[in-house]
């Protein structure tokens, strides 16, 4: 009687392991957390996640720009200007010991040394500028606005160039992020493509379509070694030959607006307008579903962590918009 108790306790640990699920080596938790407090879920609309290693996760949302507070499980307004604190925030990223963030509504571009004072950058259009995107490589700081323009600067924003040689100019259409691998950089533009730059030998960006969606309904990029993922709303597309030409991945995620995609630690996550999702550990070949029920709202940012899973839910019609996490297992 003894072996069969022993025995059933083995099969149900066996059981309990293997419905967790595992990924990049990491145990996933079967629960996911919801931060409640610092912001209001019923007026806010979530833009996306970021992570700053050493500060943490930010949410850029049209009321302004939060931090979370891993240690009291709650957001805290940062207030970038006194006259723009509800304004709609792009993106935040840390350049140089700087920091710097954007606004969507057309106040262009701002930067702090300590995320309390913060001062304008820029002048002419991109002082006016609703910027869409923020970049850094080595020395230099990228910024995309909603014209199809991506400026650069080599002194932390003092002052900045165009380097949009070679975008198409006709249609509407508008810079989604940037991406860089060895001496190539990438852009997405959606309703429009993907470019690739030569940075030492490059004078002019190249266009390429070839392969991918005709509802060129294009979105994020993600780079993991030398593949390049793309998001569509019809699932995943990889090229491997630095955009020339795209082929779709995705098993599982066919005929799936694709709303996220991001790469971390040799894994691809992507999101879908359905409140869903997925996995890949081997480069897009097979897809993976994280257990999650977000009532089918729309996911419109993830952020991964070496401590959790964090995705934001834009609520639709009278529905919150909240930011869910799911916790790696400590071992």
């Amino acid at each position: 009687m003894l072996r069969i108790y022993i025995l059933s306790f083995f099969i149900l640990c066996f059981k309990l392991t293997s419905y967790s699920q595992v990924i990049g080596g990491k145990t996933l938790s079967k629960d996911w957390k919801k931060i409640e407090y610092g912001y209001n879920p019923d007026s806010i609309q979530i833009d996306n996640l970021y992570y700053i290693q050493g500060d943490g996760m930010f949410m850029a949302t049209n009321k302004g720009l939060y931090q979370y507070l891993d240690s009291i499980f709650r957001f805290k307004k940062v207030d970038v200007s006194p006259n723009l604190k509800n304004a709609r925030v792009s993106i935040i990223m840390k350049h140089l010991g700087y920091y710097y963030t954007g606004f969507r509504d057309g106040y262009g571009l701002f930067r702090s040394s300590d995320l309390k004072k913060w001062e304008p950058l820029g002048s002419g259009k991109l002082g006016t500028s609703k910027i869409f995107y923020l970049y850094s490589m080595d020395s230099m700081l990228f910024v995309c606005n909603w014209q199809k323009t991506i400026y650069l600067s080599h002194n932390l924003g003092k002052s900045f160039r165009s380097i949009s040689v070679g975008f198409n100019a006709l249609g509407k259409s508008y810079i989604n992020n940037i991406e860089n691998s060895e001496d190539y950089m990438y852009c997405s533009m959606n309703g429009d493509g993907v470019y690739s730059l030569n940075i030492k030998k490059g004078s002019a960006w190249e266009h390429s379509d070839k392969g991918l969606p005709t509802s060129k309904a294009y979105g994020d990029l993600a780079i993991i070694t030398k593949s390049l993922f793309l998001a569509t709303n019809d699932g995943v597309y990889r090229s491997d030959n630095r955009a020339s030409t795209w082929k779709a991945y995705n098993k599982g995620l066919e005929g799936k607006t694709i709303t996220r995609l991001v790469a971390g630690n040799g894994v691809l996550y992507a999101a879908t307008n359905k409140g869903e999702l997925f996995f890949s550990e081997d480069l897009a070949v097979t897809w993976k579903k994280i257990a999650i029920d977000f009532m089918q709202s729309p996911i419109s940012g993830v952020c991964v962590t070496d401590k959790s899973i964090f995705v934001a839910v834009n609520g639709t019609g009278t529905k919150p918009s909240y930011v869910y996490y799911l916790p790696f297992l400590k071992k």
